[in-house]
Formats: structure tokens, C-alpha cells, sequence
């Protein structure tokens, strides 16, 4: 059940990345359409086909300051070259995804004055297109073309050059000035960081100082130059970290709401239940409180604490207690009129009415 919890593999990402691969193959091949042709024949392309090729569809964040199911108990390590390469092909899919929704199904609604379908809906709607194109060839049950390239006769060919035209269009978004905030207008793959796009921000509703970060400065951002933490997750996973189908800047893959709490528990008969848990925070509400985030760097790395389910070993463990005692009223130090008074304690330890 934890693993579950903690996974953050892109589904969506199984189904389209075979697509990808296809189109180019289909692009490389001899006699393939011009338009094809040139989209292969572009070297980033097919740098990032071959990154696409290589991934395991995770999205690790793919730098130090980031905070991964891989790291234990909230202490970051450094990723892996493997992890690296996942991340970059993370990122240039989740890219990819917001291009590939433009050219087919807004770039027909749009001048229809339509409305644009959700980001779930919008996927719905693109995998049941693909999966029946070789029935439909692009068109969908309302009759409308959503695969239309004008000069393209093949429906094959249109499809793949959509498909890689997508992949040109976010390589382009990437290096430019919509992404600048995160790669600075980089044409270097190797920069495209997953945790650079992928930030959380725990939004309080009385807003800063109280959101997590800045935690009141208990908690500073991952980066200095971007708000937020660098996680693993991304659209659709189960470790609910979503974000926009259509993100396509900087700061459109931040999300600042996740699970309120992970819990997996084992009844064990008269034993009782074992369980363990974690908090996006921890137990205290008030603003620079040790207890206010102790718990957040288990919780973005899917740890979890065990339960303390029997009285004795919640007192053993208590680090404070609060008691809440009502005050007595004695006869006679007040009016007896006055029996909506409040009591409470002056200086000198003395019972006063007020």
C-alpha cells in the first residue's frame, strides 16, 4: 500500500511515448513524407526521442535540492545519472503533452469558438482519437478533422507529423522565454530538470508567512530563483501531485494541494491495528511552532511514522500537554444578576468577575 502511495510513474505517458517513438521510426524511414523527413532530420529531435526512448515513464526531479520517493526520511540526496535521465525526459514530455493538445483538438475548437474540454477530458478525448485512427483517421464522433495538416494527403503521415511537430514546438518552448524562468533560454537538454517545472507550495488560506515554504523561514524554497519545493510526481499519478494538461511555462507545473494524509494499517486481532502515517506538516497550527512543518520532509518523500495507537505510549511520547479546565464560580463574587459573567484568574491568583 505504500509503494502504491508513493507512485508517481505518468500513465499517461505509457500510452503516447510508444507514439512518439513510432512517428519518428516511421519519419526516419526511406521515402517518408518531406514534412516528416525534416522534423527527423532535426537533431534535437532526435536527441529527444532517444531520451524518450530510455525512460521509465517515472518523474524523479532530477536535482539535489528536489525531494524524491527515492530519498529516505527527508534527507535529500544527490540523484542518479539514471535519475537525471528520467527527469529530463519527464520534463520534455509533460511538454510535449500541452503542445500535442494545441495542435489537435484546441487548434480545431478554438476557431469554432468551442470550449476547451478539461485537462482530463482533453486526454480522454486524444487517446480515443489515437486508438481509432486507423478506423477515423483523426475524426472524431462529432465529424470534426482534428488531425488536419493541409497538404498531407497520407493520414498516417499527418498524424506522426503532428505528433513530432508537438515535440519541435516544446524543445522550442523550452529554450525560450516562457521557460526562461527555470532554464535561463537553454537549448541544453541536459538542463531541463523535472524539480526545475514540478514545485509545490502548501498554500495557507491566511496566505504568506504561514505557506509552506516559507513556514515562517523555518522552510526556504528548493531554489532561489523559483517559489516552491522540487518534487517527483506530475499529471495523473497516483501520489496525487497534479498540475494543467496545457502547463507551458515556468510556473504553470506548480501545484499546492497533495494527499492530507497517507495512512496503511494492519489489523493484527487482539493485538490491536499496526499503522504508520504522515502529515503534510505537522501537529501544531501556530506560526513558528516546532511542531508547525516537522513532519514535511517525511511527507514529500512518502515516509511515514508509526502510530501510536495505546494511551500509555502516546503520555510516554507527549512532548507538551495542554489542559483545558473550566473555571468554578463561588458564590457571592458577583452580582447575582449578573450570571453571564466569564470568570478568570487576576494577578494575585484571586477570582475576579469580568
Amino acid at each position: 500500500m505504500q509503494e502504491i502511495q508513493a507512485d508517481v510513474v505518468l500513465l499517461d505517458a505509457q500510452v503516447f511515448t510508444p507514439l512518439i517513438l513510432q512517428a519518428f521510426k516511421n519519419a526516419a524511414a526511406h521515402g517518408a513524407d518531406p514534412a516528416l523527413a525534416v522534423l527527423a532530420a532535426d537533431p534535437r529531435v532526435a536527441e529527444a526521442v532517444g531520451r524518450l526512448d530510455g525512460w521509465d515513464y517515472s518523474t524523479p526531479t532530477g536535482v539535489a535540492e528536489g525531494y524524491d520517493a527515492a530519498d529516505h526520511n527527508g534527507e535529500r540526496s544527490g540523484p542518479s545519472a539514471e535519475e537525471i535521465a528520467h527527469s529530463i525526459a519527464a520534463t520534455i514530455y509533460s511538454v510535449w503533452r500541452a503542445e500535442m493538445i494545441g495542435h489537435t483538438i484546441d487548434a480545431v475548437l478554438d476557431p469554432l469558438g468551442l470550449p476547451r474540454p478539461p485537462s482530463s477530458l482533453s486526454m480522454t478525448a486524444l487517446r480515443n482519437l489515437l486508438d481509432h485512427y486507423d478506423s477515423e483517421s483523426g475524426v472524431g464522433a462529432s465529424g470534426l478533422d482534428f488531425f488536419n495538416v493541409p497538404g498531407i494527403a497520407d493520414p498516417i503521415a499527418r498524424r506522426d507529423v503532428l505528433i513530432l511537430l508537438s515535440l519541435k514546438d516544446a524543445l522550442d518552448s523550452l529554450a525560450g522565454p516562457a521557460f526562461a524562468a527555470a532554464f535561463g533560454g537553454s537549448t541544453e537538454q541536459m538542463d531541463y530538470r523535472w524539480g526545475r517545472l514540478h514545485r509545490i507550495v502548501l498554500a495557507h488560506p491566511l496566505g504568506p508567512p504561514f505557506d509552506i515554504p516559507p513556514a515562517g523561514g523555518a522552510f526556504p524554497p528548493s531554489f532561489n530563483d523559483l517559489p516552491g519545493f522540487a518534487v517527483d510526481g506530475g499529471f495523473g499519478v497516483v501520489d496525487a501531485s497534479s498540475h494543467p494538461a496545457r502547463a507551458d511555462s515556468s510556473d504553470a507545473f506548480m501545484f499546492d494541494s497533495g494527499p492530507s494524509r497517507r495512512y496503511a494499517g494492519e489489523a493484527k486481532g487482539r493485538r490491536g491495528i499496526s499503522g504508520r502515517t504522515v502529515l503534510p506538516g505537522g501537529e501544531s497550527g501556530v506560526l513558528g511552532n516546532p511542531l508547525y512543518a516537522n513532519i514535511l520532509e517525511r511527507w514529500l518523500t512518502n515516509e511515514s511514522y508509526p502510530i501510536r495507537q495505546r494511551t500509555k505510549d502516546v503520555k510516554r511520547s507527549a512532548a507538551s500537554t495542554q489542559k483545558f479546565v473550566p473555571l468554578r464560580r463561588k458564590h457571592g463574587d458577583c452580582d447575582d444578576h449578573d450570571e453571564q459573567n466569564d470568570h478568570a484568574d487576576d494577578e494575585d491568583g484571586k477570582e475576579d468577575c469580568r
